[in-house]
């Protein structure tokens, strides 16, 4: 089936310049299936309301490096940018530039989805993505080893954004939000993993004059001064069946007046205390099936963690991932005293 498909794309890439199948524009890596082979051109071919579909017509998976391929613009134009589904497509930007700039005029009818961003990084913010007065949907990708003084991986101002399903690894922010920072903005964080993320403040992220709605995550191994997990300066938030874990440095949330509930808080540095208004936690070991790996580790749980729906008072699943490993133990590293006495208070 999918070879019948590269062969219908490949016609049509023949006897059409533009390469348009209702309203989805095709980018190629092979050159195979579409003359455009850079993910900037299909942009620009691509009209409001379209879809940019990226894909490697021998399968990949495939990386897109190089002019045309960041620094990517809408233009102004509302679209989806997504991957040919269950393609492996990332981009590496090679520490040259940032992946996405979006700007004014980009609203919540854009979506960016299915993409991995690696090597990104930006002087002004937002290693890979920065959303300046704009709202895309943001789902499904993976931000690696990003850089940026603040927003190692992404950087959102005045937009309401929602970003879902991602895995932030490895990102880094000289300043605020190792993978997320956020000023002005409404942000909805959803069934995402932040791990080994870290800055000076929000390892994970950053809310600046903000609103955060973070539900179903997990953010583990992340190192911020202030805040671990998530820092806040004149912010208001939601944190609702998160795991908040084995932060280093400081206490894994700092500042603000934040909300938390039905979260599993544990291990964190210097301490496991959090602002605001905390109520019905747990303060437990969330049993992670491989904190310490590669690539960030496995943040799945193991079969005897207390955050399964089975194993809490609220019948819930806590995290971002189901269970994935039989029964464990807490996870084992090198540790400072000050970890080592945090694992025990």
């Amino acid at each position: 089936m999918k070879g019948i498909f590269v062969v219908v794309l490949a016609l049509v890439a023949l006897f059409c310049p533009a390469v348009s199948l209702a309203d989805t524009v095709y980018v190629d890596y092979d050159g195979f299936a579409s003359p455009y082979t850079r993910i900037q051109q299909g942009i620009d071919a691509a009209s409001d309301g379209d879809t940019v579909m990226v894909m490697a017509s021998y399968g990949g998976p495939a990386t897109f490096r190089g002019a045309g391929n960041r620094a990517l613009d809408f233009g102004g134009k509302n679209m989806t940018l997504s991957v040919l589904g269950g393609q492996q497509i990332s981009i590496d930007c090679e520490s040259v530039d940032r992946a996405i700039l979006l700007s004014t005029g980009t609203d919540s009818t854009s979506h960016i989805t299915g993409f991995t961003f690696l090597n990104g990084h930006a002087t002004d913010g937002g290693g890979a993505i920065r959303c300046d007065s704009s709202s895309p949907r943001i789902s499904d990708c993976v931000f690696r080893d990003n850089s940026a003084p603040d927003g190692g991986a992404i950087m959102l101002t005045q937009g309401p954004t929602r970003i879902t399903n991602c895995v932030f690894y490895g990102n880094s922010a000289s300043n605020h939000g190792g993978s997320v920072y956020a000023a002005d903005s409404d942000v909805t964080v959803s069934g995402c993993t932040f791990s080994d993320n870290d800055a000076v403040r929000g390892g994970g992220l950053a809310m600046v004059g903000s609103n955060l709605t973070m539900v179903r995550c997990t953010l583990a191994n992340n190192e911020g001064v202030f805040g671990s997990s998530v820092w806040f300066e004149g912010s208001t938030a939601t944190i609702e069946q998160c795991v908040l874990a084995f932060g280093r440095s400081a206490q894994c949330v700092w500042g603000g007046t934040p909300e938390t509930f039905h979260c599993c808080v544990f291990g964190n540095e210097d301490g496991d205390d959090l602002p605001g208004t905390p109520h019905d936690n747990l303060f437990l070991d969330p049993l992670l099936c491989d904190l310490y790996g590669a690539d960030g580790g496995n943040m799945s749980l193991c079969s005897n963690s207390p955050c399964l729906p089975f194993s809490n008072p609220w019948s819930l699943q806590i995290g971002s991932r189901a269970q994935g490993c039989p029964d464990c133990d807490s996870p084992v590293r090198a540790s400072s005293w000050g970890t080592i006495k945090a694992l025990f208070r």
